[in-house]
């Protein structure tokens, strides 16, 4: 069985982003927190079955690309067979851009699965695996928390929300949204990914975005900060004084 995930890179939110009119510039990227379960999960795959090959596309910007290598990196410390590095000939908040690209990318390199995390903390929709399922012509199945294979199928747990699991079963080749690993991610040591990253041997592949129409960014904005008031004194003084906050912004 061949295996691929798929690992993006996002802004880190713990760093400053500068805003400007037509672009949001972060202080630096980092892993796809999704992205890096659906890496997991794969390579969990593996593991049960023993005879599968995980490759890893890791997906970048040209300005970002080696902020992708300590994550292709730690993806070979922990088993991965083959690493991609794939970079964009330009950035894109499109979904449907790179899921096409992805597409044509993918579509003659006999995967049986292709895992990617159910979103990213840069697009909410979730939209990337469904599309890539769409225009490779494979089922998909979101919101996934464990895989197992049996008979040439895919069994998946589905989290359904309120604590429910969902069980299905799919045919391959198929991609798989995964919202989390059906482990915790595995720890690697520092020395190990260093090791990992000096040995790895990293494909790059200059990957072309195909021209889409539809919405367009006009321009990015940074919130208002927001007013904040504190009150002080004993609870009976404290409850009066929200009382009258609260009817002063028209809550109560």
């Amino acid at each position: 069985m061949k295996i691929c995930a798929i690992l993006r890179l996002v802004p880190d939110l713990v760093e400053e982003l500068e805003v400007e009119e037509t672009e949001v510039i972060p202080f630096r990227y980092m892993p796809n927190e999704r992205d890096e379960h659906a890496v997991e999960e794969a390579l969990i795959l593996k593991e049960k079955l023993g005879d599968v090959e995980v490759e890893v596309v890791g997906i970048a910007d040209p300005d970002n690309e080696a902020d992708l290598d300590e994550g292709l990196g730690m993806a070979a410390a922990k088993g991965a067979d083959k690493l991609y590095k794939v970079i964009l000939d330009r950035p894109t908040f499109r979904r449907v851009e790179l899921a096409k690209a992805l597409a044509e990318f993918l579509k003659d390199k006999g995967y049986d699965l292709i895992f990617t995390g159910i979103q990213a903390i840069d697009a909410f929709a979730g939209n990337l695996g469904g599309m890539l399922a769409c225009y490779l012509d494979v089922p998909y199945i979101g919101g996934v928390v464990e895989a197992s294979v049996e008979d040439g199928k895919v069994d998946v747990k589905k989290e359904l929300g309120g604590g429910l699991l969902a069980e299905y079963k799919l045919p391959t080749p198929a991609v798989i949204g995964v919202v989390s690993a059906e482990r915790p991610l595995k720890f690697v040591p520092f020395t190990k990914l260093r090791q990992a990253m000096k040995k790895a041997e990293i494909e790059e592949v200059e990957l072309e975005l195909p021209e889409v129409e539809g919405v367009e960014v006009i321009r990015y904005e940074v919130p208002p900060e927001p007013e904040i008031t504190l009150l002080e004194g004993d609870v009976e003084e404290i409850a009066d004084r929200l009382i009258e906050v609260l009817k002063e912004i028209s809550v109560l």
